[in-house]
């Protein structure tokens, strides 16, 4: 923001009042590892549909990072039961990836379902993850698929999970490369958008050794998303436990999920219908 003249207030600045900065174009991912390790302040640029919004925030960049160029990293591939997505896969291309419908048709479905269709074609995984936006859904997904973050920054690489990554503190300029999804243990995953603003819920279900193991994340416009988990002995799921355990999660949700839209314990209830909703009907015996 900006003061404007005379006094009157502030001002949104746009993308045209930026002053002069340097822009560096990488073709390779190692490429623009080199550049952020000899730029550690610089400011990076893919699909650049919250980056337009960060500059109407304030935000002035002196050195900028464009990953367009780089290829690589819009790749899908299933390597050794793993989904590997590169960070600069659109929402456009990423939900319609022949490698995503194979293996998880299920994140292909809820990829599809956000967003405009002018930002589906800009808007990249990336982006949407590094933003820290509550607003936006993927971290919401790929949160509840427990999802490893591959980055690259100034001190080295790092990986960590979606949910360590929205809940931990801001860092320096790192750059995310490529995420992946375990599908080897996976059984089934569902995402629900239909109450949003108010909230959304992704449930992941997944073989263990000796039962089954339910990750979920509960998102909204308005506070930032919030896991819940549950695990269940052996490999039944009755109608009593898809209830108990819905509302066992549920009763997970913090304090701070609660807001002027809605008090906690509407949360809450909202919450535990969609996971119920989401957990009936299926299956009472995972083989």
């Amino acid at each position: 923001m900006r003061q404007q003249v005379g006094g009157a207030g502030l001002l949104a600045p746009t993308q045209a009042a930026l002053p002069p900065f340097r822009l560096c174009r990488p073709k390779t991912l190692d490429e623009a590892r080199r550049l952020l390790l000899d730029n550690p302040d610089a400011t990076l640029a893919a699909g650049c549909t919250d980056l337009v919004a960060a500059v109407r925030e304030g935000c002035s960049p002196s050195t900028l990072i464009s990953l367009r160029g780089i290829d690589e990293l819009r790749t899908a591939e299933q390597r050794a039961g793993e989904l590997h997505l590169g960070g600069l896969l659109t929402h456009h291309d990423g939900s319609r990836h022949p490698a995503v419908n194979r293996v998880l048709p299920m994140l292909g479905a809820a990829w599809s379902s956000i967003a405009t269709v002018r930002i589906r074609f800009r808007a990249t995984v990336g982006g949407n993850i590094m933003a820290r936006r509550h607003r936006y859904e993927m971290a919401v997904i790929l949160g509840a698929l427990e999802t490893q973050l591959l980055f690259s920054g100034p001190a080295g690489e790092w990986r960590c999970r979606v949910d360590e990554f929205v809940d931990g503190p801001t860092a320096g300029p790192a750059l995310l490369h490529h995420l992946v999804v375990d599908t080897e243990s996976l059984h089934t995953f569902h995402y629900d958008r239909s109450l949003r603003p108010l909230t959304t819920v992704a449930l992941a279900v997944r073989r263990t050794g000796g039962g089954l193991r339910l990750t979920a994340v509960a998102g909204s416009e308005y506070r930032r998303p919030a896991l819940l988990r549950a695990e269940i002995a052996g490999d039944r799921m009755t109608a009593a436990d898809r209830a108990d355990l819905a509302h066992d999660m549920a009763a997970q949700l913090p304090e701070r999920a609660g807001d002027y839209a809605g008090s906690i314990e509407y949360r809450r209830r909202v919450v535990e219908v969609l996971l119920r909703r989401q957990l009936t009907p299926g299956p009472e015996s995972i083989s």
